[in-house]
């Protein structure tokens, strides 16, 4: 058991056994009952009951509860309306149908659907078909003579961030933008539709923000707390879209793409409707209003944190969050993971009822706003950054994080070797005689440690954002799928959709609430903190040796002998000179790493440590995961400190990891200037080597106290 002494080690376990008998699942489906019980879009009358509900739920448990408020720009709907124009023309639906099995698709306070921060307008234009819209799609259209200036823009979901969908046709010189989600993608080309099964019907829209900024977090205020009288931005200055965007269904874009009298889509861009799909139509044959209206405005909402002190080390903490806001009621998107954080809450919360508090201190965190962009952990993380840097052990983010029973994890390289290890000691869900690690292993092994299941890397898209990449917090995201369906930010995530689909017996929500248990248990009372950065450091050896090389310079242009050329030929040498020095940097430092973490896990397991070697040891560990941060953060995107991992700017979800070297990585020939640039961030990366070196070289000298 990783930083536990052998007495310790067996301390702990029956900790862990006594500590993952208090879950139920009666218990996390009575809290399911309460936190889906309505709408609860951030900043409405619903939100504020459930922040209610949160803080009267952690005080029952006996936590030190705070109310965060923050106040936020956001985006309230006022109108969104979509019309199919000329002969058999008429509306088209921009709400779900009512369904019978399902009494919550009724209720009124949903509304129709919409994307925040879309631009007001009222737009007629002719269609153009843009597939996924990435900006690879929008040039194919290019290339194809398809003029999108002027036009409603048809883009289906899936490949890349609502919100970069938008962008790419804001950059095309789109005038409106229309979203839906294709049954290719969702619906009957994947299974039955709800309520026979778990697919999204003809009426399913998928709302969300598509806030698109080079920050997360209040649009307003990036790099401070977004209190009442912080100082802000002028709105007009922040790229928010411009255009009017309107999600709907696929009922409804069959109208329009059943219209188009254009030429045949490119491959691969043929959906799932029963009709050929064309890249535009004329004004003639097809032509869409689109009218949207909504109010940008400041809007109070909050964070719900819940305290459990540590007994021992109290100013070192563990995170555990997840945002309790939804766009409608929520039963998936994020109350499958909110149940699991509460129930592990009254997990701890009991034991320490006991007498058996964790020696470090836990925070449970339910975060405001996090669909429209991530704001309330990001204002939190902003508000505690002095703190966090210090004291911060590691934050674990449970969004959605219940939705079947394959378990799944994304991690920084730090906490990938105690979490795989925790899951040696859970029960597989809806198969107790194998444990997590048995299924996960099997389902998805890790090439690179034989034996081991395999981990993603975090990226972009939930709450974990803030702690990572921009405070260095080693985080985690822990979850579950599996499940035949989804019902992803429409009005029919419901509770009645939830246990149909993922099932009323709450498996896969104990399996998680378990795993975060035995996680920050660990987290919190080993003995030397179980951060592994022999996987930090292999993880980065390897990521630097696989860096995209820069082209040789054209043959022409050296051929010419020019200066320009010399010059370029030059920037280059020094680049690949600058390059091969960091992959041998990050080579001796992975195996002073390894020897260290040798060294660590022995003395650690024979319980000599002395308490100020331990301490010298934790604050080394901790060191390591900082030293990736640099206050200059990434070019174009300073917000971004952490310069192991960053958000995938194309596509909004995914992880660029070693960004700064992915950002000045040039696409084409190389001039003096792009290689200046790649020899400066290399210099840069230098620079964290030094300060990972000498946060190992520190954990060294305190095993010798």
């Amino acid at each position: 058991m990783r930083g536990f002494s052998d007495a310790s080690a067996r301390v702990e376990r029956e900790f862990e056994r006594q500590l993952n008998a208090m879950p139920s699942t009666v218990s996390i489906r009575q809290w399911h009952d309460r936190v889906a019980s309505e709408p609860h879009v951030a900043g409405t009358d619903g939100d504020l009951r459930q922040i209610d509900r949160l803080k009267a739920a952690f005080e029952g448990m006996g936590l030190r509860t705070e109310v965060h408020e923050f106040w936020a720009y956001m985006a309230r709907p006022v109108a969104g309306e979509v019309e199919l124009l000329g002969d058999r023309g008429g509306p088209i639906e921009t709400r779900e149908a009512v369904l019978e099995e399902d009494p919550y698709s009724g209720d009124e306070r949903l509304g129709f659907a919409w994307n925040g921060y879309s631009g007001s307008g009222d737009v007629s234009a002719a269609v153009v078909y843009a597939n996924y819209g990435r900006a690879e799609d929008f040039g194919r259209l290019a290339e194809l003579g398809v003029d999108v200036a002027g036009k409603v823009v048809l883009m289906r979901y899936g490949g890349l961030y609502r919100g970069n969908k938008v962008l790419n046709a804001e950059r095309a010189g789109a005038a409106a933008v229309l979203l839906y989600t294709d049954p290719a993608d969702s619906g009957y080309m994947k299974g039955l539709m709800y309520p026979e099964g778990g697919y999204e019907t003809p009426t399913c829209i998928q709302r969300g923000s598509i806030k698109t900024l080079a920050y997360p977090g209040d649009p307003l205020t990036p790099g401070r707390e977004a209190t009442f009288n912080a100082e802000r931005l002028d709105p007009a200055s922040v790229g928010l879209p411009k255009i009017p965007v309107q999600p709907i269904g696929w009922a409804g874009a069959r109208v329009i793409l059943d219209r188009l009298d254009g030429p045949g889509v490119p491959g691969g861009w043929q959906g799932g409707l029963p009709l050929a799909y064309r890249t535009h139509g004329s004004a003639e044959s097809c032509r869409v209003r689109v009218h949207v209206e909504q109010r940008r405005e400041l809007v109070k909402t909050a964070n719900v944190i819940a305290t459990l002190p540590g007994t021992r080390e109290p100013q070192r903490a563990v995170y555990i969050g997840c945002h309790h806001d939804a766009w409608g009621f929520g039963a998936s998107d994020p109350t499958s993971g909110l149940i699991c954080l509460l129930e592990s809450a009254r997990s701890f919360a009991e034991m320490s009822r006991r007498g058996q508090g964790p020696k470090r201190t836990i925070v449970f965190c339910a975060w405001g706003a996090e669909e429209h962009g991530i704001i309330g952990s990001v204002e939190y993380v902003e508000r505690e950054m002095a703190r966090l840097r210090t004291g911060a052990v590691a934050y674990i983010n449970l969004d959605m994080a219940a939705m079947g029973a394959d378990f799944r994890a994304s991690a920084s390289p730090t906490l990938r070797t105690v979490i795989a290890e925790a899951s040696r000691g859970v029960p597989q869900a809806r198969d107790a005689e194998q444990t997590v690690h048995d299924a996960w292993a099997f389902r998805a092994p890790d090439a690179d440690y034989p034996g081991e299941p395999r981990f993603g890397e975090l990226g972009g898209g939930s709450d974990h954002v803030g702690f990572w990449c921009h405070a260095g917090v080693p985080s985690a995201a822990l979850g579950a799928g599996g499940s035949a369906g989804t019902a992803y930010h429409t009005a029919y995530d419901t509770l009645a959709w939830y246990r149909k689909v993922v099932g009323d017996d709450y498996e896969p929500a104990l399996m998680i609430t378990r795993m975060t248990n035995a996680v920050v248990a660990r987290l919190a009372q080993a003995d030397v903190l179980p951060l592994d950065p022999t996987r930090m450091m292999n993880a980065a050896e390897q990521a630097i040796g696989g860096l995209p090389a820069m082209p040789e310079l054209g043959t022409a242009e050296a051929a010419s002998g020019s200066g320009d050329a010399g010059g370029a030929a030059a920037g280059d040498a020094a680049r690949v000179s600058a390059m091969a020095r960091l992959r041998e940097r990050a080579g001796e430092i992975a195996s002073m790493a390894r020897t260290l973490d040798r060294r660590v896990s022995l003395l650690a397991r024979s319980g000599v440590l002395s308490p100020s070697a331990a301490e010298g040891i934790n604050a080394a560990l901790v060191d390591i995961d900082r030293a990736w941060l640099d206050d200059a953060g990434l070019p174009d995107r300073p917000w971004y400190r952490n310069l192991y991992a960053a958000t995938d700017p194309d596509t909004g979800y995914g992880a660029w990891v070693l960004p700064g070297m992915r950002a000045v990585a040039p696409s084409a020939s190389p001039t003096p200037e792009a290689a200046a640039r790649v020899e400066a961030m290399a210099a840069r990366y230098n620079a964290v080597l030094d300060r990972v070196e000498a946060a190992l070289t520190r954990a060294r000298d305190a095993t010798a106290r």
